[in-house]
């Protein structure tokens, strides 16, 4: 059972992931809390988004030899890394999800880690039917789970094998510090662009990054090994939490569902299909008890269109449009 930091422990921690929105809580509140927190990330042209004090580790998750120099010399792992781009080839959303947790898991064991906290998702608990490669056919969203899942698979068997891990199942979540969103959390900068005026008439299970985050140091510091825990926060419809973003922008109108048949009617592309469809017309709710207090819900949306306004650029046209076209298009 790792130590608790509280008393000082500075012992080093390998993020990956940690560019990402849940990342980017992890290593402050790591940070917070004195440990040396060390990053896996590649080599971008921009100024960084992490903290200074954050040692920063340039490499790739799909290179094994990269994962294992970047665990090496760190007494525990928190491997938050997936791909929510999903325009990218099957083979490539493998690459990341499931060979990257591999190297992870293998590093781990080799460099005698005492703990790794493997961040999966919520919909891991209710599992997809089926056998499935890295080539086999599915939606893009699909493959998004079904890539989790096999991950997740893949972490609970190293523990039988003896992995020191517990693993974390996070419901949808937002926050500040978004600097790369997934299409569940551009309601953000469209509501501070102009009002949302029309919503589907699904429902989703939302949290707050910060909580997932205090979580997963939960998880390390008390959970025990070989545990799943799921992190649920509210039930929300999307009507329901769209109207929030919306008066939390400064345009306090709820939006208007769109009839579900019309919105499959309109479902073909890449992305926007009918299995994404199926997802935002269905109530994906949850009934799960997190270890660790929760803000309000409402409290989450007011300090992340906040930070949107003030620190994205994706509050402009433009750089929305370019945004999405090269990731989800």
């Amino acid at each position: 059972m790792p130590a608790d930091s509280s008393s000082g422990n500075s012992d080093r921690i390998l993020v990956t992931g940690a560019r990402g929105l849940l990342g980017q809580h992890l290593v402050r509140q790591l940070l917070g809390r004195g440990y040396q927190v060390r990053a896996l990330v590649r080599p971008i042209p921009q100024k960084d988004s992490l903290p200074s004090e954050v040692e920063l580790v340039y490499g790739d998750i799909c290179n094994p030899a990269d994962v294992s120099a970047a665990v090496s010399g760190c007494r525990y792992v928190f491997h938050a890394c997936c791909t929510h781009v999903y325009n990218l080839s099957p083979p490539a959303v493998w690459a990341i999800n499931v060979d990257g947790t591999r190297h992870v898991c293998d590093a781990v064991k080799t460099n005698g880690c005492e703990r790794l906290v493997f961040t999966s998702t919520i919909s891991t608990l209710k599992r997809v039917p089926g056998s499935f490669t890295k080539d086999s056919p599915m939606p893009a969203r699909k493959r998004n789970t079904v890539t989790k899942q096999i991950a997740e698979d893949l972490v609970l068997d190293c523990i039988r094998e003896g992995l020191p891990a517990v693993v974390v199942n996070p419901s949808y979540f937002v926050g500040p510090f978004d600097y790369r969103p997934s299409p569940f959390r551009l309601w953000f900068p469209l509501a501070i662009m102009s009002r949302v005026r029309l919503v589907p008439s699904g429902g989703f299970n939302v949290v707050g990054a910060a909580d997932v985050a205090a979580a997963h140091l939960w998880a390390l510091e008390h959970g025990a090994v070989g545990s799943r825990y799921p992190i649920s926060g509210e039930n929300i419809s999307l009507a329901e939490f769209v109207s929030a973003v919306n008066m939390a922008a400064g345009r306090p109108r709820a939006p208007k569902t769109v009839p579900d048949g019309i919105l499959r009617l309109v479902a073909h592309g890449c992305v926007f299909d009918s299995y994404v469809a199926g997802m935002l017309t269905r109530l994906n709710y949850v009934d799960a008890v997190s270890p660790v207090p929760q803000h309000l819900l409402e409290q989450v949306i007011a300090e992340t269109v906040r930070w949107f306004a003030d620190y994205s650029p994706l509050v402009h046209t433009q750089a929305f449009v370019r945004y999405v076209w090269q990731r989800y298009i």
